[in-house]
């Protein structure tokens, strides 16, 4: 689970009422990295994840049983076996903290640098796949932007994901950071040509997607080739169909096998997508 700023700030109003949580060490089939936290309120509510289950559920109870009139700092250590009814075989010693504001700070700090490291995702196209694909990546560690040049099909969306519109969405392209995964599934062949040009003249993406038949992959790859443009492979069409080739056409499904083929790109080509996970713990 991504804690966003907003979430984080909400959560935390009354920082003597919530603990943070983070993991230290692990050994095995641990649920989660070092330096995953999470944060329990007095009352039992949580935001964030340290890998669930019985790990989650011993950590709570300790805290039901807690003096929360006092600063309390602590270590614990579970072991995931047979005695807690688990049989992943791992260890983890957890950091267990009450919140104060110079914690707070950091930790709201350590957001904001996490937030810098997400990929950047545009996604060319608010009808119906674009808007499921921006609604369903809101969940994930990415910053997403959702563009089209059709003004009445941005204004009225919610989500916290950004909408852009924009008369020249190749402009969207040429001003995109290095390493960041292009989704084009617009009204219009013309523009999606277009927009797949721009990308691959870049030659920097770290994913490229286009909606589309085998027919139009067929033309589009003509285009290009007249244009000058070898590296047509790199282009995923027809997109999300690197792992099974689903009948499914509806657009929340399109959209979760789309996801799942960026997510795979990005781990191999992102050079920042996993930098997440290796921020330094805020210490014991």
């Amino acid at each position: 689970m991504t804690i966003n700023i907003p979430d984080f700030c909400e959560f935390t109003l009354n920082p003597s009422d919530v603990s943070f949580c983070e993991i230290l060490k692990n050994e095995g089939s641990a649920p989660r990295e070092i330096g995953a936290w999470m944060l329990v309120k007095r009352s039992g509510q949580t935001l964030g994840t340290i890998g669930g289950g019985q790990l989650e559920f011993k950590l709570m109870e300790q805290l039901k049983d807690q003096d929360w009139s006092v600063n309390f700092k602590y270590k614990t250590e579970t072991i995931l076996g047979p005695e807690i009814g688990q049989c992943c075989g791992g260890k983890v010693l957890l950091s267990v903290k009450k919140l104060n504001q110079n914690l707070r700070a950091k930790l709201l700090m350590r957001l904001e640098e996490q937030l810098s490291y997400f990929p950047q995702v545009l996604i060319f196209g608010a009808g119906n796949i674009g808007v499921s694909l921006a609604y369903q990546m809101d969940y994930l560690p990415l910053k997403v932007k959702l563009i089209d040049n059709r003004e009445k099909y941005i204004l009225n969306l919610g989500g916290s994901f950004e909408k852009k519109f924009c008369l020249l969405p190749e402009q969207q392209v040429r001003d995109a950071s290095p390493d960041t995964a292009f989704i084009i599934v617009t009204h219009d062949h013309g523009l999606d040509f277009m927009l797949c040009h721009e990308v691959l003249i870049r030659n920097d993406s770290s994913y490229v997607g286009m909606i589309g038949s085998k027919s139009k992959k067929g033309v589009l790859a003509n285009w290009l080739r007249k244009k000058g443009i070898n590296n047509f492979n790199k282009v995923k069409i027809p997109i999300g169909k690197t792992f099974l080739d689903s009948k499914d056409k509806r657009p929340e499904i399109i959209s979760a096998y789309i996801i799942s083929e960026m997510l795979f790109y990005l781990e191999m080509n992102n050079k920042s997508f996993n930098q997440v996970l290796n921020n330094p713990v805020l210490g014991d």
